[in-house]
């Protein structure tokens, strides 16, 4: 029988029902580029929120959120208190560091976010609620049929993949080998990660054509066009 005198704490409940609510914070600051805008810079809600293009209407409140939720830290308070980046965000969620997840959290909101509000429908109906709800093309095919999107796809499994690539590396022992091929390649993140790894490897990322304009940038930008190359086609064929 349920003690209905005890004091049975209802924070649980509440905490998750709200989640949404910071959710969407972090999301939307992901999306405005706040950690990357601030880089290593500390600035007041005012100067942030100019250069971020925010309206004066709930930009002190928004900064202030992502301060108690940890993603954001200030110094001193009111209208002359600087915002700044936390060690975490500062690593994960500046696109200008090695370590961005923020891709992921892009998508998260730009594409994922809007198809949850359906989970009833979804379960009531057992139908898919994505791009095919819409009269769009599957969801592969949306992406793949439209670089902006795919480049950002690709940018959010890079976030997600980082960490787990960079431990591979390390601890693999590649020196029996001469040359790696990564199939389902992507962004050439695998075969970038062990080239840095093993100077004397030779990496090949294999994946669908339209992803390898995508794959050569990524190898570029990293210095390692010499020593990483892409290949196309289709792995079920």
């Amino acid at each position: 029988m349920l003690d209905t005198n005890a004091q049975l704490d209802p924070s649980p409940i509440l905490q998750t029902a709200f989640a949404f609510w910071s959710s969407k914070v972090l999301l939307t600051a992901v999306e405005f580029g706040v950690f990357t805008k601030l880089g290593d810079r500390r600035m007041t809600g005012v100067e942030l929120g100019a250069e971020l293009g925010l309206h004066s209407r709930g930009m002190s409140d928004f900064f202030d959120a992502l301060v108690a939720m940890q993603f954001l830290d200030r110094a001193g308070d009111g209208p002359s208190a600087k915002y700044f980046n936390t060690p975490a965000g500062a690593l994960y969620l500046d696109c200008g560091s090695p370590r961005y997840v923020g891709g992921w959290l892009v998508m998260l909101n730009d594409r994922l976010f809007k198809f949850w509000h359906d989970l009833l429908e979804a379960l009531r109906t057992g139908m898919p609620q994505n791009e095919v709800k819409h009269g769009q093309k599957g969801m592969f095919e949306e992406l793949y049929a439209e670089l902006p999107r795919l480049e950002q796809f690709m940018g959010a499994m890079t976030g997600l993949s980082r960490i787990n690539f960079e431990a591979f590396a390390a601890k693999f022992d590649f020196s029996k080998f001469r040359t790696l091929c990564d199939v389902g390649g992507a962004t050439g993140l695998l075969c970038i990660e062990v080239a840095k790894a093993n100077p004397d490897l030779q990496c090949i990322s294999f994946d669908l054509p339209p992803v390898e304009p995508i794959a050569r940038k990524h190898i570029a930008a990293a210095g390692l066009s010499d020593r990483v190359c892409t290949a196309s086609g289709d792995f079920f064929n």
